[in-house]
């Protein structure tokens, strides 16, 4: 009783103040030698709001920057659920420098900056985020060229208020036989969508949404979370055959204004010849 009296606040303190910069090397075969070392930043769930203000955003900038980032993808959710903080949480994203550019899927929250006007609240978002120079794609795909290397993003936007429907998903994981990295990104990780991205040879799953569990209870060998009666997939690293699935832990907070047991996180993925 003594150790988590003095352990509880400690760390709910600390998961509020602090970022983890996690580093994870994803190994491929005949990669290109352009694409030696590359690395590639994932973030998720900024969600400004009155509790992630603007000393939690820069400090989770400055994280991200400190990681010198050729390429920064963000799995959605710029905001909580107010418009006050759409300009707000732009401006603090455009602050980060990447050389190869910034790119974002949907999530859930940013389409509740108007709880009963969805397209507004996506339409803002979009109109912040692309006034600031960052590309909020919305069922999409992009290539980025390096020299002569090519890495595919396919964006799907899978959230509470839109989930993607079959035609869709064939339609946008087909014909990237070209590619030399292949990466899905999507807010919510959903058992459907790995299915298919591995159907289709993707190299990386990226996504985001759980915030690595936020109140997380600890024991020796696990965690439990209320978030694994959502999905398995929480935190961390999953592999499928030869893709490798990320889920990171973001910075935001939902339902509660307290992160346990989780704190936020910066994925940095270095690529490597395997």
């Amino acid at each position: 009783m003594i150790f988590f009296a003095v352990y509880v606040p400690v760390r709910i303190v600390y998961d509020y103040k602090n970022v983890s910069v996690r580093i994870v090397e994803y190994k491929k075969e005949s990669l290109p030698k352009e694409l030696n070392g590359f690395k590639i930043i994932l973030i998720s769930d900024i969600q400004a709001d009155k509790y992630t203000d603007e000393n939690r955003l820069q400090n989770f900038i400055d994280k991200v920057n400190s990681t010198k980032p050729d390429l920064v993808l963000i799995a959605g959710d710029f905001i909580t659920s107010s418009p006050d903080y759409i300009r707000e949480s732009a401006d603090y994203v455009a602050k980060i420098k990447s050389k190869y550019g910034i790119y974002a899927c949907v999530g859930d929250h940013d389409n509740w900056a108007y709880r009963d006007d969805y397209a507004r609240s996506l339409r803002e978002v979009s109109e912040a985020l692309k006034e600031k120079g960052i590309d909020f794609i919305d069922n999409s795909k992009r290539e980025i060229l390096v020299d002569s290397s090519k890495i595919c993003i396919t964006f799907i936007t899978n959230t509470y208020v839109e989930q993607v429907d079959n035609k869709t998903l064939d339609r946008l994981t087909m014909n990237d036989k070209n590619c030399d990295l292949k990466i899905f990104l999507v807010h919510q990780p959903r058992q459907f969508l790995v299915d298919k991205a591995v159907e289709r040879n993707y190299d990386l799953f990226l996504a985001g949404h759980t915030h690595g569990g936020q109140i997380t209870l600890m024991f020796q060998f696990f965690y439990i979370t209320p978030t694994m009666f959502e999905t398995s997939f929480i935190r961390g690293d999953f592999h499928f055959e030869d893709m490798l699935m990320i889920v990171t832990r973001g910075l935001g907070m939902s339902l509660a204004p307290i992160r346990y047991n989780s704190t936020p996180e910066v994925t940095v993925i270095v690529l490597k010849n395997k």
